[in-house]
């Protein structure tokens, strides 16, 4: 006879069972299946994508060794954190975006700040390019590598934070049920820049992001909802990004 969630963490939690471990294990392998598949990250020579599905099979190893049921969080959602976690890590530890290539997204950036504003409207590719002495393919190329850094550390690519260690700003945040009052307004802060800088940008950038980070839409499947290609969507998300990251300026 099966035995259910319950039961199989009881079991696990009094004996430490390596069965049960390893019944776990294969019971939730379809959700690190499920956030790898979803990661817009192409992986670096050094990792493939068997690679990250076996980071990502640590990083369940450690939630399933982690977990306490008793404390009424859902095991799915305490265990995406650690399975993201664990790929994400290991991306960083590739050293994936090297520096110059942040670089040449800071200058990217500035550039399109600086259009839009002489401007009033959008920069076309065509004029960007231009202004920042590379060619659109290149441009268009930076747009998808900025994307996918961003979704390695959304916080880092957004907000210019760089850190020679992987430690990341909500890790050096104290405990959520006593979280100190300036730390507090900080991140009411953040969530108030960021809900207005969303709220400024063009209807293309804002269904991108939307549909990616809210709906939680592939890179591919936003592809097929706007009849365009997904390297096309990868590099209007990059494009998104960088725009987000201008409105953010007065923020940083």
């Amino acid at each position: 006879m099966a035995v259910n969630n319950l039961d199989l963490w009881q079991s696990f939690a009094s004996e430490r069972d390596e069965k049960v471990r390893q019944e776990l294990a294969l019971k939730y392998l379809p959700l690190v299946k499920y956030i790898v598949g979803r990661l817009a990250v192409k992986p670096p020579p050094s990792l493939d994508q068997e690679d990250l599905l076996g980071y990502g099979i640590i990083g369940l190893l450690e939630a399933i060794d982690r977990y306490d049921p008793s404390r009424g969080v859902s095991f799915e959602a305490f265990a995406a954190r650690r399975i993201r976690g664990a790929v994400l890590d290991a991306l960083r530890r590739a050293h994936w975006a090297p520096r110059t290539l942040i670089e040449k997204l800071k200058q990217v950036s500035a550039v399109y700040r600086r259009l839009e504003q002489e401007q009033g409207v959008e920069p076309r590719d065509e004029e960007v390019a231009a202004a920042a002495g590379l060619e659109v393919s290149e441009l268009q190329g930076l747009l998808e590598r900025g994307a996918q850094m961003a979704i390695i550390s959304l916080e880092e690519f957004l907000l210019n934070e760089e850190r020679e260690e992987t430690v990341r700003r909500g890790e050096l945040l104290a405990d959520t049920q006593s979280p100190a009052p300036d730390q507090r307004l900080e991140q009411e802060e953040l969530r108030r820049a960021l809900k207005e800088a969303l709220r400024t940008l063009n209807e293309r950038d804002r269904l991108i992001l939307t549909l990616y980070y809210h709906e939680g839409l592939t890179l591919k499947e936003i592809g097929e909802v706007l009849q365009i290609s997904e390297s096309r969507v990868c590099q209007l998300h990059g494009r998104a990004l960088l725009n987000l990251r201008n409105k953010l300026a007065d923020y940083l």
